[in-house]
């Protein structure tokens, strides 16, 4: 690897992600509503990544489009936008019931407003992690949720679209996750606004194909070196790394997993599904479709040993 490849895989991440919170702040300091000065940042990392993915790929084949691209723009616009913007109001209005209740049962306001805004942002991601941990793995280990977080996993390659390639049920569980409760405990609409900002521009990385590196940081941040992992076929190592931000709850339950005598696989997906939809209807009612498409799946398999 030459030394600006080099340069550039241990600093894009942190240089981009603390920029664009960096931006954030500014904006909201200077009387921005929270909701529109994370978009700028927002938007641009989907841009910047797209070029970097085309300059400096991890692997250049996972440039190359299976079928899936047009089905990701679809998990984008419908999925990640429409459905997000839907499930807003309702959060907040959860979180906030919730905070009075804790409130009024407890006596006294739980969140430090008065900290520095990024030791709360800090704060927020681990608190937040723990209950996106939890739906993460249970959408693993749950068959009933396992229909819908399969859809994330029938990707067939990583690249950064992959970010927002969810079924709008899992979606609206990893939003309501983290977000209830940080309304709940007290979190502002600043906070809450760095909150999503980090999780979009994070996700965006965590899959994207640049040839991300992060030494030390890999014990704090679940990103990309980590996340390669989750998407393997071999359940014993998609089965690990469940962080969405944070990697510390993984190391809390042991369910953290790099190990260093060997890369990640470049072929992804799941084993036994190796004939998923790969169109946005399909995907969208896959988990209502699940005994079709595993007797479709079984009859390939069937195929396969035959020939």
């Amino acid at each position: 690897m030459s030394f600006a490849r080099t340069v550039f895989a241990w600093t894009v991440f942190p240089v981009v992600l603390s920029g664009a919170v960096a931006f954030t702040i500014w904006q909201m300091e200077r009387g921005v509503d929270p909701g529109i000065a994370l978009a700028g940042p927002t938007v641009a990392s989907y841009f910047l990544l797209l070029a970097l993915e085309r300059l400096l790929p991890y692997h250049r084949s996972w440039n190359r489009s299976r079928g899936d691209l047009q089905v990701d723009l679809g998990h984008l616009v419908v999925s990640g936008a429409f459905t997000l913007e839907l499930l807003r109001p309702l959060m907040l209005a959860l979180g906030i019931w919730a905070g009075a209740w804790v409130s009024a049962t407890l006596g006294v306001e739980i969140w430090p407003e008065e900290w520095p805004l990024v030791v709360q942002l800090v704060l927020a991601l681990v608190v937040g992690e723990f209950f996106m941990y939890w739906a993460h793995r249970l959408g693993h280990s749950w068959e009933l949720l396992w229909r819908f977080h399969a859809v994330h996993h029938s990707a067939p390659r990583l690249y950064f679209l992959n970010a927002v390639r969810f079924h709008p049920v899992d979606l609206a569980i990893s939003a309501y996750a983290p977000f209830v409760p940080l309304v709940a405990l007290g979190a502002d609409g600043r906070v809450l606004a760095l909150f999503t900002l980090v999780a979009a521009v994070h996700g965006l990385f965590q899959h994207t194909n640049l040839p991300v590196r992060l030494g030390p940081l890999n014990w704090f941040f679940s990103m990309a070196e980590l996340h390669r992992w989750h998407h393997s076929r071999l359940l014993e190592e998609a089965n690990t790394n469940y962080g969405q931000n944070l990697i510390v709850w993984d190391i809390v339950f042991g369910t953290r997993f790099l190990p260093k005598d060997r890369k990640p696989p470049e072929q992804i997906g799941i084993a036994d599904m190796p004939v998923f939809p790969m169109n946005y209807l399909g995907q969208l009612a896959s988990p209502f479709t699940w005994a079709r498409i595993k007797r479709e799946n079984e009859a390939a398999h069937a195929e396969r040993r035959v020939a």
